[in-house]
Order: structure tokens, then C-alpha cells, then sequence
């Protein structure tokens, strides 16, 4: 035998080794951990800026002469601007790319929250709401679909729900921020501090966001079993085609009910504490946080849940967990003291941020990430009528009977998620039986 006195090198001199699917897989990790912690961080942005109107009502009612059916109102044509810009920002993101979609949505959102402290008068103010309300309406279908390119399907829920818990973080650091800074330098000048984070957050995404995954990334042997969505034949068929699809609406409707609640704690409850219990305005941004810290860590343990347990069954998870809420949020309405208020809402609230992902997840599994911006601005839609019809009629009727009255109406929410959790499909082939032709093939 002759022995061997030269091997010829695996590799070239200089050139990185052949990646292992281990090598792969952490690599996958890391892109999906700094997205959702980027994107966690755009959202935390995005409720202060957006929440912060909230314990500025009272004052605004001040400085304009304007009731409470009118303080709503200023929230409410946010909304109406919000939603309507859901699908189109969707659009924006899918056609355009996510990346530049969500920075000219933080750069323009910063502006009109700085022009909010600025205006004059009381139809400026409303105008200028109405342009923030268009600047944020482009963000979510953006962030969802940069998120959906660089996680996992299966991962997708935790992720999602991770990134959302954000909402509830924002609601609870708005009035931290907030109240202080009114207590200070006035709600005008308020809005002037917070403008700022928006413009930081924009340069910060830019830079940091990384990479889409790749086709092979999203189809290796870590992922061939469960990317089916995002691997199956790109056929071009146009992004709004998803519009045409019954499940996706009836998933829309189901967010709005569980938004009706949301949006009634976020605009009101901050009011409530100083009109009714006479809270000072610091000691108002404490309690009316709490609810939300709760409610972010309850977000995070619904995504995990849902992607382990519920994902083939989410009406297991809203059903049983609007009903509990539902009670509590009675509880809370005859509530004699403060803490037994705070308690209720608390819980009430909690219990009905837990299913979150289990009202979001199944589409965010099915669809492909070429067209997941339209879905979820599709999804946001239905969520975000919620946010233009809830500040309006509380404020009503606070004006013409009382908070507990108006605490009511969240009721309506609690009763059409409910019904909306025992209508919507509950598998991927249940989904995809009702999706336009040619939109889901693999599924």
C-alpha cells in the first residue's frame, strides 16, 4: 500500500467552512431574536406616541372648552385614519419592502406627535390626529411581514406574540412618561419629548434590522416540514386577492371585539381615575399601568401557548378567557374602592391579552410571507373599527350618564369575540378551504 504524503484541503485557504444545519439553525435563532427585539422596541414606541393623548383629555378639554364626547372624538379620527391605511400600508410593505415602509412610518408618526403640542385650535388638532393616525396606519402591516421573513412558521406565534406583548408594555410606559412630563413642562411640551423616540427608533431600524432569511434557510432540514407556506410556489397572484377571502375577515371581526375593550381601558380609564376617584395625575400614570405590565406578560405566555397547544384549536383559548374577563370587567363596573377598581381590571384584562396570538396565529402560520403585510393589515383592519367606534360612544356616554355606563359598552366586546371565536376556522385546512385559488397551495 502506498501511503499517503499529501491530502488535498477540504476547503480553499481563507474561505469559511460549509455551514452545518446546527450552524444554520443558530443563525436563524439570532436573526429571529434581534427582529423581534427590534420590533418589540418600534411597537413600545408607537403606544407611547399613540397613548400618550390619553392623559392629556383632560387637559385638552381645558385648553379647548371641549366635552368628553369631543375628547373621544380627537381619539376616534385617529383610528378612523388608522384603519383605513391597515390594508393599503399591507400593500405598501408587500410591493415595497418592509424595511423602508416601517421608517417612513416612525419618521412621519414622530412629526404629527410633535404638531399635536403645537396646534391653536381645536379642528388643527383633530387634523393633525388624522395625519398621525395615517403615518401609524402604515407600521403594522410592515412590521408583521419583516418579522414573517425572518422567523420560522412554527416559531411564528411566539415571535408575533412577543413582539405584540409591546402593545401592552407601550400602554403601560405612556402614562409612566407622561404624567410625570405633564406634572413638569405641560401636556404641549409632552408631546414635543416623545416625538423624539420615533426619530431615534427610525435610524436604529434602518441599521440594525437584519437580513431576510433565504429560500434555503426557510426550507433546510431544520424547517422542511414546517415552511410549507413560505416555500410552496410563488405564483403571482396579486396581494389583494387575499381580500376576497371570508376566513380573513371573519378573523378581522374577531380582533375588533377583543379591541373594543383595549380601547376602551387605554382612552378612559386614565380619565376615570381623576374625575371619579380624584387620583393625582402621577399617581394616575402608576395605576393606570399596572393593568397593562400584567397584560404584556400574559401576551408572551399566550404566543408560547398557542404554538405548543392551541394551534389547532384556538377558540379553547378565547373562549373560556373573554368569559372569565368578561366577568371581572362586570366586577370592576361596581367596584366601591380604587384597589378593588385597579384588581379587577387587572385580571380582566390579563385574562383576555392571554389569547391574543390564538386570534392572530392560525393566518400568520398560513400565509405566505410574500403577501403577509396584506394579511395582517386585512387582520388590523377589523381590530383598529374598534379604535374608531369605542372612544366616541364612551365618551358619550360619560357625557350623558357616568363611567360605569360607558365601562358597559366594553361588555359588547367581551359578547362579539365570544361569537366570533366559535365562527372563525380553526385548522389550516379549514383556512385554506376558504382562500381565494391559486393563494395557499401548499397549505
Amino acid at each position: 500500500m502506498i501511503p499517503v504524503l499529501y491530502r488535498a484541503p477540504s476547503r480553499i485557504p481563507g474561505e469559511d467552512p460549509p455551514a452545518t444545519e446546527s450552524d444554520t439553525a443558530r443563525r436563524i435563532a439570532r436573526i429571529g431574536a434581534l427582529t423581534t427585539g427590534l420590533l418589540f422596541t418600534a411597537w413600545v414606541v408607537d403606544y407611547i406616541d399613540r397613548l400618550v393623548i390619553a392623559l392629556a383629555l383632560p387637559d385638552i378639554g381645558k385648553a379647548f372648552h371641549v366635552d368628553k364626547t369631543e375628547q373621544g372624538l380627537v381619539v376616534t379620527v385617529f383610528f378612523i385614519a388608522y384603519m383605513a391605511c391597515q390594508v393599503p400600508g399591507g400593500l405598501l410593505a408587500d410591493r415595497f419592502g418592509s424595511r423602508p415602509m416601517m421608517v417612513i412610518a416612525l419618521i412621519a408618526w414622530s412629526l404629527f406627535t410633535g404638531f399635536t403640542g403645537l396646534v391653536a385650535a381645536f379642528a388643527v388638532l383633530l387634523l393633525v390626529r388624522i395625519l398621525f393616525g395615517i403615518s401609524e396606519g402604515i407600521f403594522p402591516g410592515a412590521s408583521i411581514k419583516a418579522l414573517s421573513e425572518r422567523t420560522l412558521p412554527s416559531r411564528r406565534g411566539a415571535a408575533i406574540g412577543t413582539m405584540l406583548s409591546s402593545n401592552s408594555l407601550g400602554a403601560a410606559l405612556a402614562p409612566l412618561i407622561a404624567a410625570p412630563a405633564m406634572a413638569l413642562v405641560g401636556w404641549r411640551s409632552t408631546f414635543l419629548l416623545v416625538a423624539g423616540l420615533g426619530l431615534v427608533m427610525a435610524v436604529i431600524l434602518w441599521h440594525f434590522l437584519p437580513r431576510k432569511l433565504n429560500r434555503e434557510e426557510f426550507g433546510g432540514a431544520s424547517a422542511k416540514a414546517e415552511s410549507s407556506a413560505d416555500t410552496a410556489t410563488q405564483k403571482p397572484v396579486p396581494s389583494w386577492t387575499l381580500l376576497r377571502s371570508p376566513a380573513m375577515w371573519k378573523f378581522a371581526a374577531l380582533l375588533g371585539g377583543g379591541n373594543i375593550v383595549a380601547y376602551g381601558v387605554l382612552t378612559w380609564v386614565p380619565s376615570y381615575f381623576m374625575d371619579v376617584r380624584h387620583v393625582q395625575l402621577a399617581d394616575t400614570g402608576w395605576l393606570a399601568a399596572i393593568p397593562w405590565f400584567v397584560a404584556a406578560a400574559a401576551t408572551v405566555l399566550g404566543g408560547w401557548l398557542f404554538d405548543r397547544y392551541f394551534h389547532d384549536r384556538a377558540r379553547l383559548m378565547v373562549v373560556p378567557s373573554f368569559v372569565l374577563g368578561g366577568i371581572f370587567i362586570g366586577l370592576m363596573m361596581v367596584a366601591h374602592s380604587t384597589a378593588a377598581f385597579t384588581t379587577y381590571l387587572t385580571l380582566g384584562n390579563a385574562i383576555m391579552a392571554l389569547p391574543t396570538m390564538a386570534v392572530m396565529g392560525l393566518p400568520l402560520r398560513v400565509l405566505p410571507t410574500r403577501i403577509v403585510g396584506t394579511g395582517m393589515g386585512l387582520l388590523n383592519l377589523g381590530g383598529q373599527l374598534a379604535g374608531a367606534i369605542t372612544p366616541l360612544v364612551m365618551g358619550f356616554l360619560v357625557d350623558r350618564f357616568s363611567y360605569t355606563v360607558a365601562f358597559g359598552f366594553m361588555l359588547v366586546g367581551v359578547v362579539a369575540s365570544i361569537t366570533g371565536a366559535l365562527w372563525v376556522p380553526q385548522t389550516t385546512d379549514q383556512f385554506a378551504r376558504s382562500a381565494p385559488a391559486g393563494l395557499l397551495e401548499a397549505v
